[in-house]
């Protein structure tokens, strides 16, 4: 059994755990031993599991994999620096796939991504390292999605598509073939893209509109980490 520790007590932590729980039912390779988060208190407990402290800690501990399950419409654009501040070698993340998600043979799939129950990743994808899919996302054939990504559940990502690093796509969203999501855009739940988003953008509707340029940084404060 390999030891994996959760970088976040937060909500996607579920869709995680459930991942580990049929992994783990076919053939038992995980055990989970808790999580490491800036906003809990050492000693607390999360969904049944110990808190084990900050995330700075995560070197520390030794033969032990990490899965982040911190991302969120409000914090995906700091994916990126969040898992930088834990100074772990990208050897120490697990990649989990849910055993009832079709992950096709010909796509690649990079470090640190968790593709849970009822997702579709089809040939030629390419999936960047620390993305996170939740139940029923469909990525099409000849599509990337770039590092630090998170696709809420449901959303669907035609073929030949390019989604940019640390973007977000809602609950259910669709976009068009051919068409490109750039770096650090949110798509809001629901949405239709049928024209190329730029980077830092947020749309939402049907068809998808603009509503705002990205946030600046510094008004995202990082005590939004674990928040779902």
């Amino acid at each position: 059994m390999q030891r994996l520790i959760l970088l976040g007590a937060s909500g996607n932590a579920h869709d995680v755990l459930d991942i580990v729980d049929a992994i783990n039912a076919d053939q038992p390779t995980w055990e989970v031993i808790g999580f490491l988060d800036d906003n809990w208190q050492l000693g607390s407990q999360f969904l049944g599991l110990d808190l084990l402290g900050p995330l700075k800690t995560a070197a520390c501990l030794e033969d032990c994999q990490f899965i982040n399950c911190i991302g969120s419409e409000r914090n995906h654009r700091l994916r990126q620096e969040l898992l930088n501040s834990t100074n772990l070698h990208a050897s120490r993340f697990a990649t989990l796939a849910h055993p009832m998600a079709n992950v096709s043979s010909r796509s690649r799939i990079g470090r640190g991504v968790y593709v849970s129950f009822g997702c579709c990743v089809g040939g030629g994808a390419e999936l960047g390292d620390h993305v996170s899919l939740a139940p029923g996302v469909i990525i099409g054939h000849d599509s990337t999605i770039g590092s630090w990504a998170v696709l809420a559940p449901g959303a669907v990502v035609s073929g030949f598509v390019s989604i940019g690093s640390a973007s977000y796509l809602g609950a259910r969203c669709v976009v068009k073939q051919r068409l490109s999501v750039g770096a650090n855009s949110l798509v809001g739940m629901g949405a239709v893209v049928t024209h190329d988003v730029e980077s830092g953008t947020v749309v939402a509707g049907v068809p998808a509109r603009i509503q705002k340029p990205v946030l600046q940084k510094q008004e995202e404060s990082s005590n939004t980490f674990s928040q779902y």
